[in-house]
């Protein structure tokens, strides 16, 4: 499966039959995810792939008391792919299973995991520029998709997003743009809550910034992340540990700012910050270094751009552990990180500026979904 060319996914009607269209569409990528997620699993998180998914039914619970669609689409996307609801559902919980386990081994043993994302959102210019690079398992070349969905209800919405999970990053009708980055803690034992890929998901299907804060407060969340939410002429970012409204901290954007997040908390509350432990240094010490050189980048730069992002976006310094992340070779497989996906977003022109694959290599595509979002098929 080539890198450079995304399969695109455009999935509409009920949330069933969403995810039907998606799973029939995805089937080959599904099974490949499916395939990789086995190996990791049991590596990580010593679970094999019956265990992980008896894991993750704990989950249906409050999966179903948060948003039962997501069941629906769940077992549309098994159905139309040919796999059982139980390998979607570990699928969509492969941070909660990853990472509490990834967290409590080696952060012990001081080892490190894959790389992760850079995110971004610029409000210096005339119109907002956002965007991140997703670094993670070199197999995820082979899984990524843009999912265009139409839901009977709501904003349209568009996510790159590995095939199978519900959503990622991405943009919506709405003029809503959500970014995201992996955090882990202390407090990342994978305890049943809203999973955070579900979470994305719901974040998409908002209206405006304040609805999604309204959504991230209202849910007991399983997993640590941090969520760059841009609309309305401005931005909002929230460092989230497991829990609830009181387990968030928020930092706004506003006109003329801007804010660089990778895989650690920034929050300068203390009483936050002190509540469990930090593990992104540790387990991700490039963290730092990508937050840092990126910050350097966007301060040199005469003026924010498309160009002047995808610049910082495909940058080597610190190679191969750089913003531009590509595979070590002295590391093992499944501990190698590269970026797998790039973009870099205008919201207000409803375009997505997208690599699939490393940014310093290949070619960006721009989709323009102007008439999507307009509702024109």
């Amino acid at each position: 499966m080539s890198t450079t060319t995304p399969l695109v996914i455009r999935a509409s009607d009920g949330a069933r039959g969403r995810g039907r269209q998606y799973g029939a569409a995805a089937a080959g990528r599904i099974q490949l995810s499916l395939e990789n997620y086995e190996r990791v699993y049991a590596k990580f998180a010593d679970l094999n792939w019956q265990a992980a998914t008896a894991v993750a039914e704990t989950f249906v619970p409050v999966v179903e008391r948060f948003d039962a669609d997501c069941l629906e689409e769940m077992q549309g996307i098994a159905e139309g792919a040919g796999v059982s609801f139980t390998d979607v559902l570990a699928l969509n919980l492969r941070t909660e299973i990853l990472f509490s386990g990834k967290a409590r081994k080696l952060a012990a043993a001081g080892g490190r995991t894959p790389a992760e994302c850079t995110s971004f959102c610029d409000l210096r210019g005339p119109e907002p520029i956002v965007g991140q690079n997703w670094d993670w398992i070199p197999f995820a070349d082979g899984t990524v998709v843009v999912l265009e969905t139409e839901p009977t209800n709501g904003p349209r919405w568009v996510s790159v997003v590995e095939a199978g999970l519900l959503a990622k990053f991405g943009m919506n009708s709405a003029g809503l743009t959500v970014l995201t980055n992996a955090l882990v803690t202390s407090l990342d034992v994978g305890a049943p809550g809203v999973p955070y890929h579900l979470m994305l998901r719901a974040l998409l299907e908002t209206e405006s910034v304040d609805a999604a804060e309204d959504v991230l407060m209202s849910a007991d969340r399983s997993s640590s992340a941090n969520y760059l939410i841009v609309g309305d002429g401005r931005a909002v970012d929230a460092e989230t540990r497991p829990g609830s409204a009181s387990d968030i901290s928020w930092r706004a954007v506003g006109a003329g700012g801007y804010l660089v997040h990778t895989n650690h908390f920034d929050s300068d509350d203390t009483a936050f910050a002190s509540s469990g432990t930090d593990h992104g240094p540790r387990v991700m010490p490039d963290t730092l270094f990508r937050q840092k050189r990126a910050i350097a980048m966007a301060e040199l730069m005469p003026r924010p751009s498309v160009a002047g992002w995808h610049e910082v976006l495909s940058d080597h310094e610190n190679y191969p552990d750089a913003v531009c992340c590509h595979p070590n070779p002295e590391e093992h497989e499944l501990e190698q990180g590269s970026t797998v996906a790039s973009a870099v977003i205008e919201p207000r022109r409803r375009t997505m500026h997208l690599v699939l694959g490393h940014p310093c290599a290949v070619p960006r595509v721009s989709y323009d979904y102007t008439k999507f979002f307009a509702g024109m098929s």
